[in-house]
C-alpha cells in the first residue's frame, strides 16, 4: 500500500528541523569554545577586564543559556502535546532567563563594556524582552497561534548570541568597534525579518512551498 504524501513531507520536514537545531548546538559549543574560554584563561586580558563584574556576567550568561536552551524545545510539537505541563514550565524558566539576561545586559553594556555599543545592546536587550513578553501575554490569552509567532522573533533574538559570535570569527569579519556594532544592527533586523517572511511565506510566495510549516513546529 502506497503511503500518502503528507507524512512524507511531515518526515522531511522533522529532519530539516533537528539539523537545524543540531547545527545551532555545534555553534553554541564554538562559540563557548573560541570566546568564552576566558573564564578557564584567567591570565587572558578578557579575564582581567571581566573578573570585577563577574557575577554579573555569570548571571547574564545563566540568563542566556536557559533561554537558548529551553527556547529551542519550546519548538517540540510532541512535548507540547505529551506534557503541556513541561512545555509551560519551560515557558515560564525561558521568559525568566530572558528578563534576567535582557537586564543585566543593558547594566553592563553602560556600566562596564564598550560604549560603542550600548546603544545597540539596549535596543536588542528591549527587543528581547518585549518579544518574549508579548509571547507570554499571547500564550496567557490563549491565543496560541500568535504566540508561537511572538515565540519565533523572541527566540531569533536569542540566537543573535550566537550568529554574532559566529560571523565575528569569520576571516571577512568586521575588526572595529564600529563594523561589529553594525553587523550586531543588521542580525537585530533579521530577527525581526526572517521569523516574519516563515510566518507569512506561504501568502508571500504561494508556489514555493509551505515555510509556513516551520511555525507550526511539526514532529
Amino acid at each position: 500500500m502506497v503511503r500518502p504524501a503528507q507524512p512524507l513531507r511531515l518526515t522531511i520536514r522533522v529532519s530539516a528541523k533537528l539539523v537545524l537545531f543540531c547545527a545551532l548546538g555545534l555553534m553554541t559549543l564554538f562559540v563557548i569554545y573560541h570566546d568564552e574560554n576566558f573564564l578557564f584563561d584567567h591570565s587572558s586580558n578578557t579575564w582581567k577586564f571581566f573578573r570585577p563584574v563577574l557575577w554579573k556576567l555569570c548571571l547574564h550568561a545563566v540568563g542566556g543559556a536557559i533561554a537558548l536552551t529551553l527556547g529551542g524545545l519550546q519548538f517540540s510539537t510532541r512535548l507540547r502535546q505529551r506534557n503541556p505541563a513541561l512545555h509551560r514550565l519551560f515557558g515560564r524558566l525561558y521568559f525568566g532567563g530572558v528578563l534576567v539576561a535582557a537586564a543585566t545586559a543593558v547594566h553592563l553594556a553602560f556600566t562596564h563594556a564598550l560604549r560603542t555599543m550600548a546603544v545597540e545592546t539596549t535596543a536588542q536587550a528591549s527587543l528581547w524582552g518585549l518579544t518574549t513578553w508579548m509571547a507570554f501575554r499571547a500564550a496567557r490569552n490563549r491565543n496560541f497561534e500568535v504566540h508561537r509567532h511572538w515565540v519565533m522573533r523572541s527566540y531569533a533574538v536569542t540566537l543573535i548570541f550566537v550568529i554574532d559570535r559566529i560571523i565575528l570569527a569569520l576571516p571577512v569579519a568586521p575588526t572595529t568597534d564600529g563594523g561589529a556594532e553594525r553587523l550586531a544592527w543588521i542580525l537585530v533586523v533579521a530577527a525581526l525579518l526572517i521569523p516574519q517572511l516563515l510566518i507569512n511565506g506561504r501568502e508571500l510566495f504561494p508556489g514555493t512551498g509551505d515555510l509556513h510549516g516551520f511555525n507550526k513546529s511539526p514532529e
